[in-house]
């Protein structure tokens, strides 16, 4: 697989729709959208921008969950802040050694070693 600003490239589609697919019942962990659309970079300094992907931040809103963990995610889709959304993940591209700049901290962060593309869909409005 070619590397290409530390991420693996696979069978990419040609064509790639942003919008994320919509559910009108909600999952049995859903997840919150606390940030979207947020710039991630491939070196520690936070210089080169990877132009072919956005990060999303989401928090799981399981209430049976103890901890509500944060999850920095790459994704192609386009999500906005608030939004509920389901776990969804594309296993054919994956971002290797990538940063972003903390929203709340204003400070660079690694954001993963490795992670798929995040294609949670969106759990419609009642």
């Amino acid at each position: 697989m070619a590397l290409f600003s530390g991420r693996k490239k696979s069978d990419v589609p040609e064509v790639f729709d942003p919008n994320p697919e919509v559910i009108h019942a909600m999952p049995a962990r859903p997840y919150r959208v606390l940030y979207a659309d947020l710039a991630f970079y491939a070196d520690a300094e936070c210089k080169r921008q990877v132009n072919d992907a956005r990060l999303v931040v989401i928090r799981s809103e399981d209430p049976k969950q103890q901890h509500q963990i944060q999850e920095c995610l790459p994704t192609r889709k386009k999500y906005q802040i608030g939004q509920i959304v389901d776990w969804g993940l594309n296993n054919k591209m994956i971002w290797q050694d990538n940063w972003y700049i903390n929203p709340e901290t204003g400070k660079a962060e690694m954001a993963w070693v490795q992670a798929v593309e995040f294609t949670g869909k969106i759990v419609a409005a009642k």
